[in-house]
């Protein structure tokens, strides 16, 4: 018999996930071909000066490519709660919206542009109406959180400044950068690019986003050539290198990080928090600076913690637990999986289950529980640019029977698989040629393992075409 949920379960997304119209059911950012195309050529659409107000009506289906960005897909999750739980009924919590009080299972869609205050005082609106208009037999219901990327930031402002912790019983977070991620730095300072294209006219709505300056490093993660101390992104220089508003959005966000920080720890019963995150992929760790700039490094910087860590390809693994967590073992459980994969992740559908009070017993810790194949490739390439690709054996040694096989498939065509020359003891590297603009699926095996049969992984890939995009040198 399948358990059925004790609580309501609410699905946060992250920055991207949710589907967003204008007032007039317009829609701004969806799946569809042509809002790839309107990202891409008319960003000026996304910004928060000519649409401060966009309605958000649903989570994004699958993972899929809107302009240059690889959004993230919530399907796969839904589908696996209502599959593994009796009797779920869904409800989406969209403005104006009536509200089904009798719902399992809340998506709660936001206008990710807008930052982590504006849709935690939704959520917490959102929830506590829902909690306040139940039956009183159904009043012993709490609240648990699946919270995605950003989205654990959302929930996390929720429980603590804005006192939603008696409200909810747990909190589960996927690859929330806790603690930051330097790809948000790298944007923010250099600029969105594909490749060797940067997209001027994107990153200066970007730049008006408060989510991603809330997405940049809280911790320490510039370095100075000078062996000083390195610096947080708020305590840059200010000169030629940042754009005027940088540093302000930067001590903004900051702040909101201090903010999240201080009310987890005055909080007298926190909920149950399980930071969910990816590790062994190779993610951006840290920055340089430099007279010439600011570049940025996916190796492990000397003054970093637990380098062996790497991350989900997005977030740094030592920034997806909080930071007042950070010694406490029981809240984290590290998988394989790259950023995007991780709401289909079958530990979120564990975790639940022993909510549901019929435990399996989730195992916590630090390495995922069984080996697994990290990825070193960016999720978004230019047409006729070829695309190197790493990949790195964990825990477990390779030997000479040990091979690594990888295609580039698309929903209508498989190729055959093609071998990648090994690079290392147990690293294998190689290149691919995409053969036009689309959506991939990189599909990656490893055969001839002592411990296992065989491995896989694999990463959603946007190839885009430069001149559509109407990209810069």
């Amino acid at each position: 018999m399948r358990p059925r949920l004790r609580h309501l379960v609410v699905v946060v997304p992250g920055i991207g996930g949710s589907v967003l119209h204008t007032a007039d059911r317009a829609a701004r950012w969806d799946e569809h071909r042509r809002r790839f195309v309107a990202a891409a050529t008319r960003p000026h659409r996304l910004g928060l000066d000519a649409q401060p107000d966009l309605v958000p009506v649903g989570l994004l289906p699958d993972i899929t490519l809107v302009g240059p960005f690889v959004t993230p897909g919530y399907d796969a999750l839904v589908r696996g709660i209502t599959r593994h739980f009796d009797g779920v009924r869904i409800d989406v919590a969209r403005p104006g919206k009536p509200r089904d009080l009798q719902a399992d299972l809340l998506l709660f869609p936001y206008d990710f542009r807008r930052g982590v205050q504006h849709a935690a005082a939704r959520l917490a609106a959102e929830i506590a109406d829902r909690l306040s208009g139940e039956h009183p037999s159904a009043r012993h219901r709490r609240v648990i959180v699946v919270a995605h990327s950003l989205g654990g930031l959302v929930a996390r402002h929720w429980l603590g400044p804005l006192g939603g912790a008696p409200q909810c019983a747990a909190l589960i977070t996927l690859g929330t950068p806790h603690r930051g991620a330097p790809k948000a730095l790298d944007v923010l300072v250099n600029g969105l690019k594909v490749g060797p294209k940067r997209l001027s006219r994107l990153t200066d709505v970007l730049r008006q986003w408060p989510s991603v300056y809330e997405l940049l490093p809280r911790y320490p993660a510039v370095g100075r050539p000078d062996g000083t101390p390195p610096l947080r992104p708020h305590e840059l220089p200010a000169g030629d290198l940042l754009a005027p508003a940088f540093l302000t959005g930067a001590k903004a966000a900051f702040a909101v990080h201090q903010d999240i920080e201080a009310a987890w720890t005055d909080l007298d019963r926190p909920p149950d928090l399980t930071a969910v995150f990816g590790r062994g992929h190779a993610t951006l760790q840290h920055a340089l600076l430099s007279p010439g700039g600011l570049t940025l490094a996916k190796t492990s910087a000397p003054w970093l913690p637990n380098p062996s860590w790497l991350g989900d390809g997005t977030v740094p693994a030592i920034s997806a637990v909080p930071l007042e967590l950070g010694e406490d073992l029981r809240v984290r459980r590290a998988v394989p999986d790259r950023h995007l994969a991780l709401p289909a992740s079958a530990t979120v559908l564990a975790l639940l289950t022993e909510y549901a009070g019929d435990s399996l017993t989730a195992v916590r810790g630090d390495p995922p529980d069984r080996p697994w194949l990290g990825l070193d490739v960016d999720d978004t390439a230019l047409s006729g640019t070829p695309v190197p690709v790493g990949v790195t054996l964990h825990g477990t040694p390779a030997d000479e029977r040990t091979r690594v096989r990888l295609r580039l498939r698309t929903a209508d065509t498989t190729p055959p698989w093609q071998p990648c020359p090994r690079s290392g003891d147990t690293t294998w590297q190689t290149t691919l040629l995409p053969p036009g603009p689309g959506t991939y699926t990189l599909d990656v095996m490893a055969t001839g393992i002592p411990v296992t049969s065989r491995l896989r992984t694999g990463e959603v890939l946007g190839v885009l075409d430069a001149e559509a995009l109407g990209a810069e040198s």
